[in-house]
């Protein structure tokens, strides 16, 4: 169980307006679509267990992991947090390792100098690490943000990712990405499932998030059952399950094709 001292954003109804207010403002239109339904599952913070049972379970698709440097050896709300040699072995098996902030700080409490400060060593720590460049796509710790930091974001970034639920598509805001956010709560679960059926009808890029994976998870974890149960779904749904990186290149590589007529 999370330890109830740890921080959490504020739940005071001006604070929530105030963050729900700047998720709500598009600074920077994703301007991609997928032709098909696309997956990307990722694990924020890497818990030992994500970086064990859910690099399992995820097996060959990869995943991406959102790594909070600061954190990396300690003891979280779910569960002792992996190291830097762990990091290292993930990105040595192929999986994606990017930002997520060194200090794992509340950002919409920030100014955005000092997140870029923050976000400058999360990725200067992660480059030592891993020993290249680490991903160049971010997720706010506690899905924090303001509307300066957005827009400061956007051209420091190549995508910031939220926690707010959604299918990401053209209109979609680039440093504000939305995300199913996978929890011990079957409501949770359900509408992920619910949103990757229409995104296996209409096109559409599905992002699941978790934090560990374990029998008994913690209140920001899943059980393997389900992250396996998922995983299988969505291939069932004819899914192409990518890294948040991959994602976006082929996305990429998808509007060159129209734009040449290819």
């Amino acid at each position: 169980m999370p330890d109830t001292d740890v921080y959490q954003p504020s739940r005071g109804l001006l604070q929530r307006v105030a963050r729900r207010w700047a998720a709500g403002r598009v600074v920077a239109p994703l301007g991609l679509e997928t032709r098909g339904f696309v997956l990307s599952v990722c694990f924020d913070d890497a818990p030992v267990s994500a970086v064990t049972q859910g690099a399992e379970i995820v097996g060959d698709a990869r995943a991406t992991y959102y790594i909070a440097t600061g954190l990396l050896g300690g003891d979280g709300v779910s569960g002792r947090v992996a190291d830097a040699a762990d990091i290292r072995r993930l990105a040595e098996a192929g999986h994606e390792v990017a930002l997520h902030g060194h200090g794992h700080e509340d950002m919409s409490r920030m100014s955005a100098a000092d997140a870029l400060k923050d976000i400058a060593r999360n990725r200067e720590e992660l480059s030592q690490i891993i020993g290249k460049e680490p991903a160049g796509h971010f997720a706010y710790p506690f899905g924090a943000t303001s509307l300066a930091i957005k827009k400061t974001l956007a051209d420091k970034v190549l995508s910031a990712r939220g926690v707010l639920p959604g299918i990401n598509g053209k209109q979609s805001d680039r440093v504000q990405l939305a995300a199913f956010d996978l929890r011990p709560d079957a409501a949770r679960i359900a509408r992920a499932e619910a949103a990757m059926g229409r995104a296996a009808k209409a096109g559409g890029w599905v992002i699941l998030f978790t934090h560990d994976v374990a029998a008994e998870p913690s209140d920001y974890g899943v059980t393997p059952e389900v992250l396996a149960g998922l995983l299988g779904r969505a291939r069932a749904l004819g899914a192409e399950i990518l890294p948040v990186g991959a994602a976006w290149e082929r996305m990429l590589t998808e509007r060159a094709g129209v734009r040449t007529g290819v």
